[in-house]
């Protein structure tokens, strides 16, 4: 497959990549106050926001910063991670709980999976696969499986070493992203490593309009996934604090705000 062949390109460490434009500087445009720091976050291909709290709650905000809609189910833990390209279905992972949570437009009554009840011990990290499956990292020994939630059987298993700290999983078309303090893997459809890529630093990644960020405390760099080049590389505003793109700004999650910024020449 094409992406196999150049994502196999990508052989050396991120943090040796030229940086592009570091000439270019950052402007707040605006910023938004919220009650308290977000557990989770991630941004849809609309540029909507969501945000996971420590009390069960994800709110939805518009890419301007309006509220749109809030979900919280009582008796919740923290909201560990969000997966929303699909996004009339946010998928929510609670590692406490070690719960799914497959929302249906904010309304109907969400569907909910035990992990427990899907041949696992505990899962560290989860997100959904395109075909409707579950991805799920299993720890001890770590485990990458392929679940189907609708006949509670493991469709695929792989060994598979991560670390302790996983920041995000997200599949994408027919690749596998997996971030955790060590940097990135990126794995293909039956769980096989294409790369590993070491990232000092590593925060998160984010896929948005074809591009994969890698968000470390020190920059963001950008890559063509299909194409495995690097585009730009930025200086990160926001140090060790998240920071997500959506549309042509960037959101830094910190101090119980979020601020925006937009890049100047």
């Amino acid at each position: 497959m094409e992406i196999m062949r150049y994502l196999k390109i990508l052989k050396v460490s991120l943090s040796l990549f030229p940086l592009y434009i570091y000439g270019q500087g950052w402007e707040e445009v605006r910023s938004i106050d919220l009650a308290q720091n977000p557990s989770s976050y991630t941004v849809d291909y609309q540029g909507n926001i969501f945000l996971g709290f420590e009390d069960g709650k994800l709110l939805k905000y518009s890419a301007e910063g309006q509220v749109l809609e809030n979900f919280s189910l009582s008796n919740y833990s923290s909201i560990t991670s969000i997966d929303v390209q699909n996004n009339l279905k946010p998928f929510l992972f609670y590692f406490d709980n070690q719960r799914i949570t497959i929302l249906d437009r904010f309304s109907s009554v969400p569907k909910n999976y035990l992990l427990s009840d899907l041949d696992l011990e505990i899962g560290m990290a989860a997100c959904p696969a395109p075909d409707g499956d579950f991805w799920i990292i299993e720890n001890n020994p770590q485990r990458l499986k392929k679940i189907d939630p609708l006949l509670q059987t493991t469709v695929l298993e792989v060994q598979i070493q991560v670390g302790d700290s996983i920041k995000r999983i997200q599949a994408y078309q027919n690749i596998l992203i997996i971030g955790s303090e060590e940097g990135m893997k990126i794995l293909d459809q039956f769980g096989g490593v294409i790369q590993d890529l070491e990232i000092n630093g590593f925060i998160d990644f984010q896929i948005d309009k074809g591009r994969l960020y890698c968000i470390s405390n020190e920059e963001v760099i950008e890559i063509n996934p299909y194409k495995g080049t690097v585009k730009k590389a930025l200086a990160n505003p926001s140090k060790n604090n998240a920071l997500l793109k959506s549309n042509d700004l960037f959101l830094s999650l910190e101090n119980k705000r979020i601020t925006y910024y937009q890049l100047t020449e």
